[in-house]
C-alpha cells in the first residue's frame, strides 16, 4: 500500500537520491550539479535547512508499506494561507549565484520572474518540487502527493501553483491545473551536444 507521510530529517538522503534520479534529463540535467558525494551532501543539507527554518514548507514522502516502508516519491509544498510581505517574497525567490552553470542561472531567472508575477504577495499553495523514483512511475505516487496539497488548497479556498516539465504536464492537467505561461529553452545554448527545445510551463 502507498502512503503519504511527513519527511523526517533522516529521510532526506533518500529524498535527494530520488531527486537526482528523477531530474536526469534535458534542462533539469543541465541545471543540477554532478551527483558527487559532496554535491549530494550539500543538497541534503539544503533541504534540511529549508525544512527547519521555513515555516511555510512541508516536505512529504510517499512510501510503499509492502516494501519495508521504502520511499518511492517525494514532494515539497509551500503553504501560504495569508498574504506575505515583499521581504518574505524576496526570501523565497531563487537567485543565481556564482557557482551556477549558465543553464542554472537562466532557469533561476525564469523562476524568479514567474513566481513574482503569478504568486507575489497572494495566499497560495505552491508545489515547489515533485519527484518519483523512475523505477516506481505509473503507480499513482505523484498523483497522491499532488492531491495532498490540492485538497487542502480547495478547502482553504486558495489557488495552487506549480511549474511543470513536459513530462509532468499530463499529470498536472489531469489534476485540474491549466497552463498560464510557457517558457522555451534551447538546450544547445548550454551544451552543443544537446539538440532541441524544452519547455517549462507555469500552471
Amino acid at each position: 500500500m502507498l502512503e503519504v507521510r511527513p519527511c523526517l530529517e533522516n529521510d532526506f538522503a533518500d529524498f535527494v537520491r530520488i531527486q537526482y534520479r528523477a531530474f536526469n534529463t534535458g534542462m533539469t540535467n543541465l541545471i543540477k550539479p554532478p551527483a558527487t558525494a559532496e554535491s549530494t551532501a550539500k543538497t541534503v543539507e539544503k533541504h534540511i535547512k529549508s525544512a527547519m527554518t521555513e515555516p511555510d514548507i512541508v516536505y512529504l514522502k510517499l512510501i510503499d508499506t509492502d516494501d519495508n516502508d521504502k520511499m518511492i516519491a517525494g514532494a515539497k509544498w509551500r503553504v501560504n494561507e495569508k498574504e506575505r510581505t515583499e521581504e518574505q517574497i524576496q526570501s523565497m525567490l531563487p537567485v543565481p549565484d556564482e557557482e551556477d552553470s549558465p543553464a542554472a542561472r537562466d532557469f533561476k531567472d525564469y523562476l524568479h520572474r514567474v513566481r513574482k508575477e503569478f504568486m507575489d504577495v497572494k495566499p497560495f499553495y505552491f508545489l515547489q518540487m515533485l519527484i518519483t523514483d523512475p523505477d516506481h512511475q505509473r503507480r499513482g505516487a505523484g498523483r497522491m502527493l499532488v492531491n495532498w496539497g490540492c485538497s487542502r488548497a480547495d478547502k482553504a479556498g486558495l489557488p495552487s501553483f506549480l511549474e511543470a516539465s513536459d513530462a509532468g504536464k499530463p499529470l498536472y492537467r489531469s489534476c485540474g491545473f491549466s497552463p498560464v505561461h510557457t517558457e522555451t529553452f534551447d538546450l544547445s545554448k548550454y551544451d552543443p551536444s544537446k539538440v532541441g527545445l524544452e519547455t517549462n510551463t507555469c500552471m
